[in-house]
């Protein structure tokens, strides 16, 4: 009895991966209510519920382990709410939300917290970066036939569902995801489009703007994506983009944002484009042939890789520096463009490879936040989830952060190992169940009075139904209270 009690009480001393320190720390530290009231989302609410209550169960459900909505009222956790699941829906279903401004309320208070003197790290950055979610409905609004690059190339890789197009923000250890847009590429046409899903909505609210974004260029968007974000406050040192964002209009716009205050480093493709060089005007491989027989090859120990490093004008950029390199076992040279022409190859790479972490982003949120886990088909409804496993991953970075964890896998599995356990609820059940079985032996073995059956009776039932709903049901309480 007394090894259970301790380590029930280590579980509360020590704050361990459970549902109520996930949620409610990090909710009463972030101040949520706060954040919904300034976003504007305070101004809905379902059935007499607040938002953050609602936002609250939602964010709950992926350390749940569930993956939908219907999934949690069919699952063991159903009795901690009285909410029904249509209050959910409604809100997921609802175009007037404004899930943008809540995500950038989210972000701006983990850097306040993490960073109250605003200061940019030398590495910081914002990476753009898309995602393939790969969809089976055809009648899903605004689904389409997207390239999925994992699937390989022509028809193979072309598959049904969206591209999601995320801005995350590097801030030198950790990348919050700060904005992104779902993206449309090859419509549907004749019966199959005309069975797609279609909800009127209320002009210019924000789900009509989101549909919009749905048909616009993934280049053009991922601009907007840039300006706004330093518009709610963020600043970097450089954008880190791959060859498919790396035009010149866009690395042109890039460096007109404040007066040039934020750098361009990106893998540029080997096509047909110029560059002035020594007077010249030469394409990559004239470059390339120029290069060789000025014998400005050099060797980059530290990537196992040679290389040539060289200043040229670019279009209407003027001055980039460009990196050409092929690394050990590739045929190819492949190139790399840096407005920030102080910068050598080493540094490049090194800032260049920061971009990873937003392929890690989507690996994590993917496989553990449900973030293309989405069975609507309203639109809304996906900009919802999508939302919420940002909100989540940007809640458990926090954790990650000031509990000095190298990865969100490795915290997410122990919250997950948690999971799996018996609640605490449960736990303290257990040791009631324990004693009250002490004292009704005792009591029995005394022969005063005969309460042997009592355990077996349905009376002994209803008091542990009422203890554990009310148990449970003021967990969910306090995390509301502490959002």
């Amino acid at each position: 009895m007394r090894q259970s009690l301790n380590e029930i009480k280590n579980v509360i001393d020590k704050h361990e991966y459970t549902i109520d320190n996930i949620i409610c720390v990090i909710m009463k530290k972030f101040n949520f209510k706060t954040i919904c009231c300034q976003s504007g989302a305070s101004n809905f609410k379902e059935d007499g519920y607040k938002i953050s209550e609602i936002i609250t169960m939602m964010v709950m459900f992926p350390l749940m382990l569930l993956k939908t909505v219907n999934g949690f009222y069919k699952s063991k956790y159903q009795g901690i709410t009285q909410m029904q699941k249509d209050v959910i829906y409604r809100l997921k279903n609802n175009e007037k939300m404004p899930w943008r401004r809540l995500l950038y309320g989210v972000s701006k208070k983990f850097e306040q917290l993490i960073n109250p003197k605003g200061e940019i790290d030398p590495k910081s950055a914002f990476i753009l970066d898309d995602t393939a979610d790969i969809r089976t409905g055809r009648r899903i609004e605004n689904i389409s036939f997207v390239h999925d690059h994992v699937a390989g190339k022509g028809k193979q890789g072309s598959k049904l569902g969206f591209k999601k197009l995320f801005l995350g923000y590097h801030d030198g250890k950790n990348i919050l995801p700060l904005d992104f847009s779902i993206h449309s590429e090859k419509r549907l046409k004749g019966k199959k489009r005309k069975e797609q899903y279609k909800k009127e909505c209320i002009k210019n609210s924000n789900g009509d703007k989101r549909r919009k974004e749905c048909t616009t260029q993934k280049n053009t968007n991922g601009l907007v994506l840039i300006k706004r974000a330093v518009k709610n406050g963020f600043m970097a040192k450089y954008v880190l983009v791959d060859s498919w964002f790396s035009s010149e209009d866009f690395i042109k716009t890039i460096r007109d944002i404040k007066d040039g205050a934020i750098h361009v480093v990106c893998a540029l493709k080997r096509d047909k484009r110029n560059y002035e060089y020594q007077g010249e005007k030469v394409n990559f491989k004239e470059l390339v042939a120029k290069l060789k027989r000025e014998k400005k090859q050099s060797r980059c120990r530290r990537w196992n890789t040679r290389y040539f490093e060289v200043v040229v004008n670019y279009g209407q950029i003027g001055a980039v520096k460009l990196y050409i390199s092929r690394f050990p076992y590739q045929k190819d040279w492949r190139l790399f463009l840096s407005t920030d022409i102080n910068i050598n190859f080493v540094d490049m790479m090194e800032i260049y490879s920061i971009r990873w972490n937003i392929e890690i982003f989507f690996k994590e949120a993917k496989q553990h936040l449900g973030l293309c886990n989405c069975q609507s088909r309203d639109f809304d409804a996906r900009i919802a989830n999508v939302t919420i496993s940002s909100i989540l991953y940007v809640f458990l970075s926090y954790y990650r952060r000031v509990n000095d964890y190298e990865t969100l896998g490795t915290l997410f599995e122990l919250i997950k190992d948690d999971m799996c356990k018996k609640t605490v609820a449960q736990k303290i059940w257990e040791l009631f169940d324990e004693l009250l079985t002490v004292v009704i032996k005792a009591i029995a073995e005394s022969g005063v009075v005969d309460i042997l059956s009592f355990k077996n009776s349905p009376e002994y039932e209803f008091i542990k139904s009422i203890f554990e709903e009310s148990f449970l049901s003021n967990q969910i309480l306090g995390v509301s209270n502490a959002s």
